[in-house]
């Protein structure tokens, strides 16, 4: 039996914490352009800018798009226009990589983030990371939502109630 299928883990759904997805907080075109940065970021490897004209994009009226989704805190914009993160995605590069069943792989802004890459993009994950604390290599796999496998065994996760700060990409 590996670590993961031995682990226990406890629910108290008093206790649980309750952070609205970002999907939930956009419309439907907003989630098409936080998803279409998404991939943008992964293809290019690079951040995109709200003052250039990507391919397949309408450029009128897209930075605008972006700075809304800035301020609903769905994504990070630095002073040049660059969009440096997408939750989950990280255009800088970070410790957290991620690699999606498809092939595609890029960096995830923290830990949390890299987890819950699964759920943003809808297939099994692999993460390789590193402890924030003593720099020990860990490897998740998630398969069908679940953790399939854990290295080392005794990995913790620790999360704060996002709900409580403002710039979550300044708590990771």
């Amino acid at each position: 039996m590996s670590g993961a299928e031995s682990m226990q883990f406890r629910y108290y759904p008093a206790e649980r914490l309750k952070i609205e997805s970002i999907a939930s907080r956009l419309t439907s075109s907003e989630n098409a352009l936080r998803m279409w940065l998404m991939e943008y970021t992964i293809h290019e490897g690079a951040p995109y800018n709200i003052n250039s004209r990507a391919a397949g994009m309408e450029p009128c009226g897209v930075g605008a798009l972006i700075r809304d989704l800035a301020r609903k805190r769905t994504v990070v914009l630095d002073t040049s226009g660059n969009v440096n993160f997408i939750y989950p995605v990280s255009a800088p590069p970070t410790h957290h990589k991620v690699r999606l069943s498809d092939g595609r792989a890029f960096s995830a802004m923290c830990g949390i983030d890299a987890l819950g890459a699964a759920f943003t993009f809808k297939q099994d994950t692999t993460v390789e990371s590193v402890c924030s604390e003593c720099g020990a290599p860990i490897h998740v796999e998630i398969k069908d939502r679940r953790i399939a496998k854990l290295c080392p065994d005794t990995a913790h996760v620790l999360h704060v109630d996002l709900n409580k700060v403002d710039n979550w990409a300044g708590s990771c």
